[in-house]
């Protein structure tokens, strides 16, 4: 399941992108015209696919030991294709084919995947020389290679580290998913975690527990629609608390990234009532930090915290039930 945090910043993201085609302050809701509809509508679906191909990432990182056997069994069969063939050379290139936990993976990958699936291992396939190099510089690789047939115990401890090393110590791979797919930096997370869980559960019988591919009906897919519709209609209405309670008020000096998260943190405020309001302000504070200017994660705080007060006091913040999982 994608994090909240993540949901925000896909809802952030997808703000500051309309936002820069429309303003939202001028955005009629009650009286848009036939352009302004499509507009808006294309953008709410944008914001559902780039949910989706979050989980899709996630389906082709999850995939990469199976993609890299492959690449090692064709380098195999050349070098059994020689007069003097290195056996310890073939040996090693078949290390992940003796695993059937990669198998397994690969079989859960191809089941759940969408139809306009995009993301092709074979765009990286020049690289998968350097991916295997890597693998022989590692010591938990040498010590598995001694096994004909892993434990699946084995399997599983070898495939974390392998993803461990892979995203800890390997600051090129991350260059690399980050030239091919933009929203890496956003997702590594999430993805590593998924992926992290996904191994930990996995069965001897071949059950591997994928995460189900979001939905309009998936609760982070709800979350994302319902901060980026309510903030876009409430647009003007915010601008017009936030100047109640700030000395000399001017939307224009504010950056753009600032107010977009003073906004969808009212939202969370006024109409996602099991969001707890320490949660909100947190977690819009850490997203501040990371997506906004140096200075501006003290000028959201003071605002924010006026607004609380200010709001609490009116009655405007209602919160009940125990919250939903925010992590």
């Amino acid at each position: 399941m994608i994090s909240r945090r993540l949901v925000r910043i896909k809802a952030l993201q997808v703000l500051y992108s309309f936002q820069q085609g429309e303003s939202l302050s001028d955005f009629k809701f009650g009286n848009l015209n036939p352009k302004q509809k499509a507009y808006f509508d294309d953008t709410l679906s944008n914001l559902i696919e780039s949910i989706q191909q979050s989980h899709d990432f996630y389906l082709f990182l999850l995939d990469f030991p199976y993609q890299l056997s492959q690449y090692l069994l064709e380098e195999q069969a050349l070098e059994k294709a020689k007069f003097y063939p290195d056996q310890a050379k073939i040996r090693s290139f078949g290390l992940l084919d003796r695993m059937p936990l990669v198998k397994y993976l690969h079989r859960a990958v191809t089941d759940t995947q969408r139809k306009s699936f995009a993301f092709d291992w074979g765009q990286l396939a020049q690289q998968f020389d350097t991916f295997y190099q890597w693998m022989l510089e590692w010591d938990f690789v040498k010590d598995i290679d001694f096994f004909e047939q892993p434990t699946f115990e084995q399997q599983q401890t070898f495939l974390e580290e392998f993803y461990a090393n892979l995203f800890e110590t390997k600051e090129s791979f991350f260059d690399t998913l980050n030239d091919y797919y933009p929203g890496w930096s956003d997702d590594e997370l999430y993805t590593t975690r998924e992926i992290e869980k996904t191994l930990q559960g996995a069965q001897s019988n071949g059950v591997i527990p994928v995460a189900p591919v979001p939905t309009t009906q998936s609760e982070e897919v709800e979350m994302a629609q319902q901060l980026f519709v309510t903030t876009a209609k409430n647009s003007l209405a915010y601008e017009i608390q936030v100047a109640e309670i700030s000395d000399n008020w001017d939307p224009s000096r504010i950056a753009v990234m600032d107010l977009l998260i003073i906004k969808l943190t009212l939202t969370e405020f006024l109409h996602c009532p099991t969001i707890p309001v320490k949660v909100t302000i947190n977690e819009y504070l850490e997203i501040t930090k990371n997506y906004s200017t140096p200075n501006s994660s003290r000028f959201v705080n003071g605002v924010l915290d006026k607004l609380r007060i200010v709001l609490e006091d009116q009655g405007l913040i209602s919160k009940s039930g125990r919250g939903l999982r925010d992590k």
